[in-house]
């Protein structure tokens, strides 16, 4: 892994992202994208610092891992990455649309957790894994992105994800055991928040069953939701969502009807 001192970068040939972390600063060009961890603290720095050197080596395909560290004052000051040009975070691309047929969601899915698998073949547990961490462009290729917080080795991972800690620590009172099953629960529960745009235990029956009916892919995946639901039932252990997707799926998604009456009247108002 090749080192960068700071002062030797030449950031006019950089322009800041329009997607930012909470933590820190992205610059891009149309190759390199740089992540200045500006907001990160020295212990933290440290200890990534050591994961970083570790890892050095490991290539998986469709994961933007960090390449070259930058050092300031000979500490770690950020890092570089390839540029995934013209992506989004997938929430965003499946999002912000008023219909989306989920064939098209499922396909994406498929494919991010076909990368999951190798991700975990190669002993690195994300943690951190969110629907806003996988990027999609227009022609659907996938990439998995903020691999620095993620569990590897005896390195502790710095974070996990909110949609993570919402239900597992907030919801189910439960301490996060950190194993893969961890990034499959994840990415069940940014699978049914990308589909109702909503968390699943804040899904009422009603709206649960709108689109069950409807979609053999989430009848699949039914018990395993009912049981992650249950708080008197101990966590599964999730499938990779690859297992479970059925490929005949074809229902058009009208976002406007999962909307709840007083979100429609604060859409009427331009709230």
């Amino acid at each position: 892994m090749k080192k960068i001192n700071f002062k030797d970068i030449d950031f006019s040939t950089f322009q800041k992202s329009s997607i930012q972390g909470t933590k820190s600063t992205i610059y891009k060009n149309k190759e390199v994208a740089i992540k200045i961890l500006d907001k990160f603290y020295p212990e933290e720095k440290e200890e990534l610092y050591r994961k970083l050197l570790d890892m050095d080596g490991i290539t998986i395909d469709k994961v933007l891992l960090p390449k070259d560290i930058i050092l300031k004052e000979h500490k770690l000051y950020g890092y570089t990455m390839d540029c995934f040009q013209d992506s989004i975070p997938l929430l965003d691309y499946f999002g912000s649309t008023r219909y989306v047929n989920c064939n098209d969601i499922f396909e994406a899915i498929k494919k991010s957790s076909l990368i999951l698998r190798d991700i975990h073949q190669n002993g690195i547990i994300c943690g951190d894994l969110s629907f806003d961490n996988i990027l999609i462009n227009r022609e659907q290729e996938i990439k998995y992105c903020d691999m620095d917080g993620c569990f590897y080795g005896n390195h502790h991972g710095l974070f996990i994800s909110i949609l993570l800690k919402t239900f597992l620590i907030d919801y189910r009172h439960e301490k996060v055991e950190i194993s893969e099953n961890i990034d499959r629960i994840s990415m069940m529960l940014s699978f049914y928040l990308l589909l109702y745009l909503k968390e699943l235990q804040e899904l009422s029956k009603r709206e649960y069953n709108q689109l069950l009916k409807h979609i053999t892919t989430l009848q699949n995946m039914d018990g395993y939701a009912n049981r992650l639901i249950d708080r008197t039932k101990k966590i599964p252990e999730i499938p990779y969502l690859d297992e479970l997707i059925d490929e005949f799926d074809d229902y058009l998604i009208d976002r406007e009807k999962q909307l709840t009456i007083k979100q429609k009247i604060l859409k009427r108002c331009g709230r």
